[in-house]
This record gives structure tokens, C-alpha cells and sequence, in this order.
């Protein structure tokens, strides 16, 4: 999976290809050589919808909001993928901050009338390309293997961040042709069969 955040303006853009396990080590290879490890890391998120504006009613679900683990810390994130209600997406609005009391804030989306929708959890490796991208290879419990990337420097517009993208996937060997429009939020909802 890709996934580009322009720097600090709570813009995130993103493309995502899932990879097959030779191609997933294949990368990782290309990555020790020509970028920088950052850390390994195991990740929970797990998304919610408010019951009075069901996040999954639209055909192609726009907004997401989860509780991510990170280590020892917790966030509450908030996204809304534009354009609205379409298949492919170009970016989307980000919003996180850090969460001191787990317990406390489920008890909230409880008597708020949230509902829990799904858990996904994934162990990521993190590699720097020059201060430019982020990379991540990503195996996600009951979906796979994927790879994001981000961009860590802003390369002005949407429409040139997405094209600094692909342009360095193609660097990577990536057949970009298999691009993956949908998160991994949706993705595993779908295989459970709670999204038609």
C-alpha cells in the first residue's frame, strides 16, 4: 500500500498496492539498500461509526475514525477522503492527537452511541528515502502483504505529490497497475462480508 502525507498540512494522499510475498522481500531488499531503517512496529487500529451518520452508508465510505495503538501510546484518528462518495480517491483530510485513557474515551463513543466496526492489525517496517518518502511494508492480519509510502516532503499540489509517487513505486519495480483504491479498513470489512 502507498500512502503519501503531505508535511505537516493534515493532507494525505495515497495510493496502496498489495504485494505477493517474493515481491514484498524483493522490495525489502531494494529498500535496505537504498534507504534507511526506522523501526519495526506493531499496530492496532480500531474504527468506529456514529449510528447517526453511519460512516458505511454511502456506497463508497468517505470517513473514518479509529482508535490506533501505538506502542505504549494511543491516538484518536480522523479521516475524510475526497472526492466524496467515489471509488478512487485522490486525498484526504487527517486529524490525530494523542489519547490518555483508552477506557475512558471507549465509555465515550459508547454513551455517544458509536459502534465498533472493525479491528485491523498489521506489523510495519519503516524505511526513510532521503527525507522524501516514507516507506512502510505492511503484513496485515487477514488481508496480506502491502507497502505504503508517504511523502515526507511536500511537493506542492496533490495532482504532483501523486505523481512524485508513482514515479518512485515505478523506481521500485512496483507494477503500479495493481493499485488498491480502498483501505485496509474497508478491505477487511469486505472480507468479512459486513460491506456488500
Amino acid at each position: 500500500m502507498f500512502l503519501a502525507i503531505m508535511a505537516n498540512n493534515n493532507i494525505e494522499i495515497e495510493i496502496k498496492i498489495p504485494l505477493d510475498e517474493n515481491v514484498f522481500f524483493q522490495i525489502k531488499e531494494k529498500l535496505q539498500k537504498i534507504a534507511k531503517f526506522v523501526k519495526r512496529s506493531e499496530q492496532i487500529d480500531e474504527y468506529f461509526t456514529p449510528l447517526h451518520r453511519n460512516f458505511l452508508d454511502p456506497k463508497f465510505p468517505f470517513e473514518w475514525l479509529s482508535i490506533r495503538r501505538r506502542g505504549d501510546k494511543i491516538f484518536l484518528n480522523y479521516k475524510h477522503y475526497y472526492p466524496e462518495n467515489v471509488e478512487t480517491t485522490t486525498h484526504c483530510d487527517e486529524f490525530e492527537t494523542e489519547i490518555k485513557n483508552y477506557d475512558q474515551l471507549v465509555k465515550i463513543f459508547s454513551v455517544l452511541n458509536f459502534k465498533k466496526l472493525v479491528t485491523v492489525e498489521k506489523e510495519r517496517e519503516i524505511f526513510n528515502y532521503n527525507d522524501e518518502f516514507e516507506i512502510a511494508l505492511d503484513r496485515v492480519k487477514d488481508l496480506g502483504l502491502f507497502m505504503e509510502i508517504e511523502a515526507i516532503k511536500d511537493f506542492g499540489s496533490v495532482e504532483e505529490t501523486r505523481k512524485k509517487l508513482f514515479e518512485f513505486a515505478k523506481s521500485l519495480g512496483i507494477d503500479i497497475s495493481k493499485t488498491e483504491k480502498k483501505g485496509y479498513p474497508y478491505l477487511l470489512m469486505k472480507k468479512k462480508g459486513l460491506i456488500k
